[in-house]
């Protein structure tokens, strides 16, 4: 299936490491050309030269402190011009989750207003897309309980939420908004996998509780956000997709 993502423009915010620059290499390989961000100037200049090696396509990059609007607002701006238009924005930052007000405000900033300044940036150029497409990567902790609370889960949950209204407003132009929860994802140096590391008998745990007996990867969860970005997903549009090999014990 052509999924019709060459020549398209996307915009991933948080995008230098982790499911963002999985992410990235897949559009790319898909032939679509790239905007990222991250707040480590060394390893994003790195991230973008491995990720224009992978394609004869454009690759921006630009640092951006995403608890900052003015910052958010700024580089969607320069995406923009850099690409020369836009089809896709991708939020897939976080902020530092904690318990305190600290927690709750970074996490606020960086995963919720964050969305809010991006989408209001973007929205003009993506108006003028024919398959415009707004994904906000969540979590499955914004479904259940893992045993801690934190901000995470619940800021993760209103994004959600704002994926729904968003999309129900913004259809009318033409722009469809979705998000999207990975449930334990392992990557090289993630959180799973220091966590394989720190706590053997956890990992397991979590490996006994997905029916595959394992922890999804990076990659898998890159196809679900390339397939839901692109045009051959037209028809979905504010709702909320789980992408967790059925890891999560409920009914969506």
């Amino acid at each position: 299936m052509d999924l019709g993502l060459a020549g398209r423009k996307a915009i991933i915010l948080g995008a230098s490491r982790g499911i963002g620059r999985y992410t990235a290499e897949t559009l790319i390989d898909e032939g679509a050309n790239v905007a990222i961000c991250g707040r480590d100037a060394d390893r994003l200049a790195q991230t973008r030269d491995e990720l224009a090696a992978r394609g004869d396509v454009t690759v921006h990059a630009a640092p951006a402190d995403l608890a900052d609007s003015e910052s958010t607002r700024a580089f969607v701006a320069g995406a923009v011009e850099a690409l020369g238009g836009l089809d896709i924005l991708i939020h897939n930052a976080t902020g530092q989750s904690g318990q305190d007000a600290e927690g709750w405000q970074s996490t606020f900033d960086v995963d919720v207003m964050a969305a809010v300044h991006a989408v209001e940036a973007a929205q003009p150029a993506l108006e003028e897309s024919d398959a415009a497409s707004v994904i906000f990567i969540g979590s499955t902790a914004s479904k259940q309980w893992f045993g801690r609370w934190s901000s995470y889960g619940p800021l993760k949950g209103a994004m959600r939420v704002l994926a729904n209204e968003l999309g129900q407003a913004l259809g009318r132009k033409g722009i469809r908004v979705n998000a999207l929860s990975p449930g334990a994802t392992l990557m090289p140096g993630g959180n799973w996998d220091r966590t394989r590391e720190a706590n053997p008998d956890f990992y397991k745990s979590v490996e006994r509780s997905i029916p595959f007996g394992r922890l999804g990867s990076g990659e898998e969860v890159a196809r679900a956000i390339t397939f839901l970005a692109s045009p051959a997903a037209s028809w979905i549009n504010a709702t909320h997709i789980i992408v967790d090999g059925g890891q999560g014990k409920f009914v969506d």
